[in-house]
């Protein structure tokens, strides 16, 4: 079932703050400077593993952005980073701040995990998908994409992929490193940011506070519809590392967003169409975690133990009356054993571990069709198992197996296994197959109003599996990635079944299954100066077979992006991306009674530019426009995309 951009609504409770996740990786927070392209693609560390293990030996398909690109692009939210990658799509409702969903290889929405410093941030509250419009770049030193199936590693959810997030930490200062930056632009639009990392012997510390402000643009392409749609977000970033002694460390993290969003109403009595409401989205997301990592002498095994919580809580108002309010919680406490009979010739790392998590989910709204006021707990309990082993000095199995106990579904099975074949120093082929798990989303097993949509007991989690095949080629600052993969859903969840007993609709598992077979594309070329990258992919995604088979909505058959940056001289650089989105469907309701319509979505580009000019070693100044061209498009139905806009920073470290 296809979760779309419907906007629901939730009040955080801050029940806990012991806390992190499962999944948070031994090495995960480790930062790669590299000195070139080359030796990057040769020692380049990824969270493949609960631990982190060289990327020439994962057995898949992983794309990286640092520091460094986040940084050249001066990309103010992970959305207007992630069209970069190859597989991606993402749909937005208008301008800065408005609903932004991410589709990876044609899944759903909730079919991708994203994990914040091993904190799972997945919105439970909004069926499990992630709302990238409020996840500013600022803190972020690494993104992580791993495609295909990793409920076996992650857990329930990542079932087209994980978006991993490592945010800065201070592992990159020698002592301490502060920074400020303002920008002010068009939409009177107003940033400020200040950062702190610090690093000693024992202590490390990470500081990052950001706000950001805007009075938007009209985001209703209905005429005479011209109010603008405002955004405001706060947020504060914050991690610590402590070295006890040689066998003990601790770590701690705190992530906190705070955020205001206008938004137009559905008119489903002329049009069908958003146009101008006084409607709000009040939200705010909050995460903590402590781990605490024992690495004996002269040992090679190790312990991993985390707690964390994250809640989401979003209220939405029309008018100043309460709309919908949604309030999920997870909890997460887990301890992963890692054994490690490596060798300067082999790898042979072994995990094993358990978790315990709970869910709580609190709904509040009108009365007005029926009542929607609920609470309701899911706990999930699970054992898992990887391992990533050498058979020659060239090849490499990686194997990973997750066994999920629901007390609301039925069990979940995930696996994954593949191989890495090193055909030369330049050359490296990979295979992999796996199944990955979906649980059903509260709505569909609990309800929503009574008597109109009724939550369905019987509901079994969606389970996707996926064959792939690819291959990494490097050499003298040239990288390039391939593969080919082909997905079945099935069990998939229908959230719009008429049920007979209460004569209101439920939620069901439908017959059948859904398929998407792609390609994907990656290339990267430095030298001196110029670095450029470029990226392609390809989708077949349908739904259901024969004359009932139907193409997926909301995924381009073709994305392609490209973006290049150049060092002019010591002092001033420029950055340029281009991203390309193919034709699409979308679904269009017009008032009752006419049927629901399939619309063509039109193809675009969207430019990106600037430039950076160091003023000194700690001052510099940037120039940037998004939308270059000021191309005209929509992702959704009756929602107007972002429109061009200028802005200008100012930086100063110390």
């Amino acid at each position: 079932m296809d979760k779309t951009n419907m906007k629901t609504s939730r009040i955080l409770s801050c029940k806990v703050l012991a806390a992190l996740v499962c999944s948070a990786p031994v090495l995960a927070n480790t930062q790669i400077k590299p000195e070139s392209l080359d030796t990057f693609v040769e020692t380049i560390t990824v969270s493949g593993s609960h631990s982190a293990l060289p990327i020439a030996q994962l057995a898949g398909n992983v794309s990286v952005l640092t520091e460094q690109d986040i940084a050249r692009s001066q990309a103010t939210f992970v959305a207007d980073l992630l069209v970069q990658f190859a597989g991606v799509d993402i749909s937005t409702n208008g301008g800065v701040g408005q609903f932004a969903e991410l589709r990876l290889r044609g899944s759903e929405t909730n079919h991708i995990l994203v994990i914040i410093d091993g904190i799972a941030v997945n919105d439970q509250g909004q069926g499990g998908l992630v709302d990238l419009a409020h996840l500013s770049t600022q803190s972020i030193a690494r993104i992580e994409l791993y495609r295909g199936p990793q409920s076996a590693l992650w857990g329930d959810g990542a079932v087209g992929g994980v978006l991993n997030i490592i945010t800065k930490d201070g592992s990159q200062t020698d002592g301490n490193e502060s920074a400020l930056k303002l920008s002010v632009g068009q939409q009177n639009t107003q940033q400020a940011q200040f950062q702190h990392q610090t690093q000693s012997d024992k202590l490390q510390f990470g500081i990052t506070v950001s706000h950001i402000s805007t009075d938007g643009q009209n985001i209703s392409i209905v005429p005479n519809n011209n109010e603008k749609d405002g955004y405001t977000n706060t947020s504060i970033h914050s991690k610590l590392g402590y070295i006890v002694n040689k066998q003990h460390s601790l770590n701690a993290v705190f992530h906190y967003v705070d955020y205001e969003t206008e938004f137009d109403a559905t008119d489903f009595v002329i049009t069908g169409l958003p146009v101008d409401a006084d409607n709000r989205s009040q939200g705010r997301q909050q995460s903590a975690k402590l781990q605490w990592l024992l690495t004996p002498d002269a040992a090679n095994w190790s312990l991993n133990t985390t707690a964390s919580t994250h809640s989401n809580v979003v209220d939405n108002t029309s008018d100043g009356q309460l709309s919908s309010l949604t309030d999920a919680t997870t909890q997460s406490l887990s301890s992963i054993a890692k054994l490690d009979y490596s060798n300067q010739d082999m790898t042979r790392q072994f995990h094993v571990g358990a978790s315990l998590e709970e869910i709580d989910f609190t709904q509040r709204g009108p009365v007005d069709f029926g009542d929607p006021n609920q609470t309701q707990t899911i706990d999930s309990n699970s054992v898992f198992a990887d391992a990533v082993v050498s058979v020659t000095h060239r090849a490499f199995i990686n194997a990973s197996l997750r066994y999920t106990d629901n007390s609301e579904f039925a069990a979940a099975t995930d696996y994954r296994i593949g191989a890495n074949w090193q055909q030369s120093a330049a050359l490296t082929w990979f295979a992999s197959v796996g199944q990955a798990s979906k649980n059903p989303t509260f709505t569909e097993r609990f309800g929503f109003y009574a008597g109109t949509f009724v939550g369905n007991p019987e509901l079994q989690p969606e389970i996707a599996t996926t064959v792939e095949l690819g291959l990494r080629y490097t050499s003298s600052g040239f990288n390039t990635q391939f593969n080919i993969f082909s997905a079945q859903l099935e069990d998939e969840i229908n959230g719009f079944v008429f049920d007979n007993a209460s004569g209101g609709f439920t939620a069901d598992n439908i017959d059948g299954r859904s398929d998407r077979d792609g390609a994907e594309f990656e290339v990267s070329w430095s030298i001196s100066d110029l670095a450029i990258n470029a990226t392609y992919s390809y989708l077949d995604a349908t739904q259901g077979s024969g004359e009932a088979q139907s193409v997926e909505l909301r995924r381009a058959r073709h994305n392609a992006s490209f973006n290049t940056s150049y060092n002019w001289s010591d002092s001033i650089s420029s950055y340029v991306s281009a991203s390309y989105v193919g034709p699409k469907f979308d679904q269009f309701f017009p008032p009752w009674p006419q049927a629901s319509q399939i619309i063509a979505m039109r193809p675009y580009w969207l430019i990106n530019a600037n430039v950076n000019i160091a003023v000194s070693k700690q001052f510099s100044v940037n120039a940037k426009i998004d939308n270059l061209l000021n191309h005209t498009y929509q992702d959704i139905v009756g929602y107007r995309g972002l429109e061009r806009k200028a802005s200008v920073s100012f930086a100063y470290k110390w």
